[in-house]
């Protein structure tokens, strides 16, 4: 979960070319990382695939595009009934009902993984009473899965059922192999949509890297589409580029190669 030197020389040596270098992630603002703080050049951070776009050192919400708090109450209730966790994110912020937090050792994450979830949530004993009260809409629902003894995800054919029940938000996988819920129509593509008219930027004038189904409509939005070497085989096959892996300074080949 590091920057590596190779990849910051060359984000900021875009930056220093007139390139707009916009960090797209489905964390909310309060989970960016502080790697994106000690980059020089970044104005905007595309967050919760779309549904938020912040100006990152003012920390001012530019623009957001949220599933209405009446429509997602129903559907998060379903979904916190199984053995999940759902955790919400609106206004910047990270919501995680009190008692789903004992099912993070049975998640399979890396221990950056955790400490992130557990810096970047705000527990309530109940969202949906919580919500309820806050009266505000909600930009996207993550949904994180703990594994039985044979390896596969408690309760993730299940969920998809749910979800499938509300044909009003859009659900994709996650990096993380979970599942992120975001109003329909809404994406990274629709995030780079707004932030390219602000800028006077088409999207024939934007390269975008990814790796995961979360990225999927990005690359297909965007001109020039990379897809990093560690990226599932539908990305690589979708996009017009392969870069190397994160771990091999991926990011800084294509900067070097396709954008400089």
């Amino acid at each position: 979960k590091k920057i590596l030197k190779e990849t910051k020389e060359a984000l900021e040596q875009a930056a220093r070319a007139g390139i707009e270098i916009v960090p797209a992630t489905g964390r909310p603002f309060c989970g960016i990382s502080d790697e994106i703080y000690h980059l020089e050049g970044v104005q905007y951070v595309l967050t919760t695939n779309g549904a938020g776009i912040y100006e990152r050192d003012s920390k001012t919400c530019l623009y957001e595009d949220a599933i209405p708090l009446s429509a997602y109450l129903p559907m998060l209730a379903e979904v916190e009934a199984y053995d999940v966790m759902a955790d919400t994110f609106l206004k910047g912020g990270a919501l995680m009902t009190k008692r789903k937090r004992d099912l993070l050792p049975r998640m399979r994450l890396t221990k950056e993984i955790r400490d992130y979830i557990l810096s970047s949530r705000q527990v309530v004993e109940s969202q949906v009473d919580y919500l309820r009260e806050r009266g505000e809409d909600v930009e996207k629902l993550t949904i994180n899965f703990a594994y039985d003894e044979d390896g596969h995800r408690i309760d993730y054919d299940a969920v998809w059922e749910v979800l499938k029940k509300y044909p009003d938000v859009n659900a994709v996988s996650g990096g993380m192999k979970n599942i992120e819920v975001t109003k329909k129509g809404v994406s990274k593509a629709s995030g780079l949509l707004y932030l390219g008219k602000k800028l006077g930027i088409a999207p024939d004038q934007i390269m975008a890297l990814g790796d995961a189904a979360n990225d999927l409509e990005m690359l297909q939005f965007v001109g020039q589409s990379v897809a990093m070497g560690n990226a599932s085989d539908d990305i690589k096959e979708l996009c017009k580029y392969v870069t190397l892996t994160n771990n091999e300074a991926g990011v800084a080949h294509a900067i070097r190669t396709w954008a400089l």
